[in-house]
């Protein structure tokens, strides 16, 4: 990669990470570009340069997540585990990272409600990709009979376990939901 190409990407990589403190501080409806500039280190200008409105800069937050979390997923994947600890480890890469950094925050219930409403599409291939990665897991242990409707199952249920009447569980509390959850699927 060239060095213009790489300070571009750099750059991008600041705003984007400027942005999701921004975000994770003050909401989505209360960050400002100005935030999001401060937060990169880079002028208002600079952001403009790669995104037209704070719109898009969430949307490549969440395509950045979303990458990442494919990344995560595949990499559990490939380690070999058996089909508990794989499926535990998919489920973790792909919700309970983004409950953490959710729950850090005041404005996780609002941030979430932006995400569903700007992202629909990404989201959708997002998450066909991931319960890619789950049939993968139900196939390689054994369970590729209805690997299909049991991994579409199991990714709805891990959803479901996100919260609580009082709004998101603590990561800790997901990932003993989704231990049982795994535990009764694969026995």
């Amino acid at each position: 990669m060239n060095d213009d190409l790489k300070d571009s990407s750099d750059r991008r990589s600041r705003i984007l990470a400027g942005a999701r403190e921004a975000f994770l501080r003050f909401g989505f409806k209360r960050t400002s570009l100005a935030d999001i500039a401060s937060g990169a280190g880079v002028s208002r200008t600079a952001v403009y340069h790669y995104f037209t409105n704070k719109d898009e800069v969430l949307l490549a937050v969440v395509d950045e997540m979303n990458d990442n979390t494919l990344r995560a997923s595949r990499e559990v994947l490939d380690e070999g585990h058996p089909i508990e600890t794989a499926m535990v480890g998919l489920l973790d890469a792909k919700f309970g990272r983004t409950l953490a950094l959710l729950k850090e925050s005041p404005h996780g219930a609002e941030l979430i409600d932006a995400t569903h409403r700007l992202v629909g599409p990404a989201a959708r291939v997002a998450d066909a990709a991931f319960q890619g990665c789950v049939v993968k897991a139900l196939v390689a242990g054994g369970m590729e009979t209805d690997a299909d409707a049991t991994a579409d199952t199991i990714v709805a249920a891990a959803k479901g376990l996100l919260g609580s009447a009082d709004g998101l569980v603590s990561r800790e509390r997901y990932l003993e939901r989704i231990c049982r959850l795994v535990h009764w699927v694969v026995s």
